[in-house]
């Protein structure tokens, strides 16, 4: 699949995965504000809470930090989308790239509008902290990224993992451009050599 089809599946894509995060932070602050709701008696429930911080409740109040870093990992995500190569075998890595992008965002969206972050999900059993569906986009998806990154991908897949020209592409083109140099003073040492030899024949004649 080329670039410019990814160009169009991601934008649609991103917005069907906020779509749903969104919708599922509505019903759960229309519906849970009350009382949570048991799925699995002391395993899981739905129970509202209104997160200032981060996931698990880290960095509560600071806002603009969270924003800031929020915006900054999309800008790498969608630096290192474009650099992605144009083979099948990284077509999940995209697709996980997106779903962290849409993770960062919807979390940021509701920073923006709402002040805070809305999290309904408890898992009663391990009293794990309350999350929502934007943090399971980020956490899963990057688990998997780590399991590509160290399973599967060898080392030359990942060159594209570079700020700027990557350094196998530097390499070359430096090698290149000192043999080119090189060439080019070994023509001109031919030349000065058949010139003089030339000029001796002449005055020899």
């Amino acid at each position: 699949m080329k670039k410019k089809h990814w160009y169009i599946i991601a934008p649609f894509l991103t917005a069907a995965l906020i779509f749903f995060d969104q919708l599922t932070k509505y019903m759960a602050r229309r519906d849970l504000a009350d009382e949570p709701f048991t799925i699995i008696d002391k395993v899981f429930k739905l129970k509202l809470l209104s997160n200032k911080g981060a996931a698990w409740g880290m960095l509560q109040g600071r806002i603009s930090i969270l924003s800031f870093i929020s915006i900054a990992l999309m800008a790498v995500l969608i630096y290192f989308f474009i650099k992605i190569p144009e083979n099948k075998k990284y077509h999940l890595l995209r697709i996980l790239f997106i779903f962290v992008f849409s993770g960062a965002l919807g979390n940021l969206i509701d920073r923006f509008y709402q002040g805070y972050v809305t999290d309904f999900l408890y898992i009663e059993l391990i009293d794990f902290p309350i999350f929502n569906v934007a943090d399971i986009y980020i956490t899963f998806a990057m688990f998997a990224v780590f399991i590509l990154i160290v399973f599967i991908y060898k080392d030359e897949d990942l060159e594209f993992f570079t700020f700027g020209k990557p350094k196998a592409d530097k390499d070359k083109s430096e090698f290149e451009t000192e043999n080119g140099e090189d060439n080019s003073y070994a023509a001109d040492e031919n030349t000065q050599e058949n010139t003089e030899k030339n000029t001796s024949q002449v005055n020899n004649g």
